[in-house]
């Protein structure tokens, strides 16, 4: 059995990636079982819950729903899987650790740990798209700024910049790729994803190994999600300093977006 093991990171297209292989799924399914991010809440929540405890057990935890969800799906040992979802090394990075996703290693061990529900060989292959430190840090500042929550986000672009950059993503995958376990890591940088036929979702048909006549039948979509203007982001930010209560901020935040002509039906921004 193979399976593509699609871990973000956030803020690199996976919203492009996720809406590709929804709107091609009757021709992913044949090929592979597919996995988006609401099918797999459990485990992404057992993810979340080893950020805070960061232990054998919440690791354990890990490969348990992973196991468990396994467990809900039919499949023979020569049935291929695809598997993406953003959540799965953990939150959308805030800068309050050392490296974006602290135990990386330890929580992708603990997902593949969770193949062993299958009684045949399984190959896992984590996929990661990625994107220059620069512009990844600052999507991921206009997320947290953007987003309605009930403390809000307050801090400027520069001063998240440093606290993010004390380990940078491309470090932090150069570790994950010097793994002792010899992980077979699968990167795909975002700038690349224009010059491919089937953009973010490219990678996963190279994954599938289809022909040209059956790749031909796949529709690619377009970006997904795009954050809106620096100016608008620090305006959201003067609103967020305002002290204003949350519904009001959050109101106050959709006039401006609309004013500005930001569509506002995800959180999810990627660019």
């Amino acid at each position: 059995m193979q399976v593509f093991l699609h871990l973000g990171l956030h803020k690199t297209g996976t919203s492009s990636a996720q809406l590709f292989l929804q709107e091609n799924r009757e021709l992913v399914w044949p090929r592979a079982a597919l996995v988006l991010p609401g099918r797999i809440r459990a485990v992404e929540q057992a993810v979340f819950a080893h950020h805070y405890d960061r232990d054998a057990g919440s690791l354990a935890a890990i490969t348990a729903a992973m196991r468990d969800f396994l467990g809900t799906l039919v499949l023979g040992p020569k049935r291929r899987i695809v598997i993406s979802s953003e959540n799965l090394l953990g939150p959308m990075p805030r800068g309050l650790t050392p490296a974006p996703y602290p135990d990386a290693a330890a929580i992708l061990h603990a997902l593949i740990a969770g193949f062993d529900h299958f009684d045949w060989p399984v190959e896992v292959t984590p996929y990661l798209s990625t994107r220059a430190q620069d512009p990844w840090v600052e999507s991921l500042w206009a997320h947290h700024v953007r987003k309605d929550q009930p403390i809000p986000f307050l801090e400027d672009l520069e001063t998240f910049r440093n606290r993010m950059n004390r380990i940078s993503q491309a470090e932090q995958i150069d570790l994950l790729r010097r793994d002792p376990a010899g992980l077979r890591l699968v990167t795909q940088d975002v700038s690349g994803f224009d010059g491919l036929p089937f953009g973010a979702g490219q990678p996963f048909l190279d994954f599938l190994g289809l022909t040209p006549a059956q790749r031909a039948a796949f529709r690619p979509v377009s970006r997904r999600n795009v954050a809106p203007p620096r100016a608008v982001t620090e305006a959201l930010l003067a609103l967020n300093r305002q002290g204003l209560g949350e519904a009001a901020l959050a109101a106050a935040k959709r006039a401006l977006l609309a004013e500005a002509g930001q569509d506002r039906t995800s959180e999810e921004d990627e660019a």
